[in-house]
């Protein structure tokens, strides 16, 4: 990775303390069985988190930045695993040296949908990030700018396998799909922790310390024997502010019923 000194973190005063986190690289099974929490009671890490500043500036069209071209894109860039803990190192392959990459996680914020992390403004063709213990569970966009302003996202996970929460949200499809269903359950309010299918398979993530999964589309095979809410793809495809409020109280009814039932 580029010298600390070309960086710039931003730190959000209070942002996840009190968090508990796994040690790099151990398993589901090995944290104590806590009690499943309330899916929301106005006071947890992820209304915590959205109560620091956000940000717009990961946004295609910002600081005069345009996308990439489809077929011979001008820069891309591949994580070599879609989720991480706190503590773990994510590797992104660069399709070119130069690029400035900044990171951003997705939320609520006030509207704004995004915080901004931190900024390396000469990234090689291999950039690594060590994930702050700080960190609180979510979904992570690494926006990758060139020089000349071509602008791509690569998105991945952070999971938090030893907080146990209200709200486990297993991540599968399209980014833009999932940034839209995460902005809803942090704008809700929900204790909520985000995982991968893989992570749910492979044991990384144990199923059972939480209230509810939910998931957009179809359910997935890794979530068998447990409670599940499914999130519809025209539900998932709007942003917060233009969702059906029909659509918004069924789908909180929905994961307030499951989480009630495991707490029961």
């Amino acid at each position: 990775m580029s010298e600390l000194s070309r960086r710039t973190v931003l730190r959000g005063l209070g942002a996840g303390a009190g968090v508990a986190v796994a040690a790099p690289g151990a398993l589901a099974g090995t944290a104590e069985a806590a009690p499943v929490p309330p899916a929301r009671n106005g006071d947890n890490p992820v209304v915590r988190e959205n109560g620091a500043p956000g940000s717009d500036r990961w946004a295609v069209g910002c600081a005069e930045t345009r996308g990439v071209d489809p077929a011979r894109p001008q820069i891309a860039g591949r994580p070599d695993r879609d989720s991480v803990a706190p503590g773990e190192t994510l590797r992104l392959r660069v399709s070119r040296a130069g690029a400035t990459v900044s990171v951003y996680r997705v939320g609520h914020y006030g509207g704004v949908r995004a915080r901004h992390l931190l900024t390396d403004t000469d990234a090689g063709t291999v950039w690594t990030l060590e994930v702050p213990d700080a960190w609180v569970s979510g979904l992570f966009l690494a926006v990758l700018t060139t020089p000349d302003g071509h602008r791509t996202h690569v998105h991945f996970v952070v999971r938090e396998p030893a907080r146990a929460s209200g709200v486990l949200h297993l991540v599968s499809g399209r980014a833009d799909v999932e940034a839209s269903v995460v902005r809803w359950l942090e704008e809700e309010g929900y204790d909520v922790t985000y995982a991968t299918v893989g992570d749910v398979r492979e044991g990384r993530v144990d199923p059972a310390r939480y209230g509810v999964l939910t998931h957009v589309g179809p359910r997935p095979v890794a979530a068998r024997g447990t409670r599940t809410v499914a999130l519809p793809r025209p539900f998932a495809l709007s942003e917060p502010g233009r969702i059906e409020e029909a659509a918004r109280r069924a789908a909180s009814e929905d994961i307030e019923r499951a989480v009630s039932r495991s707490r029961s």
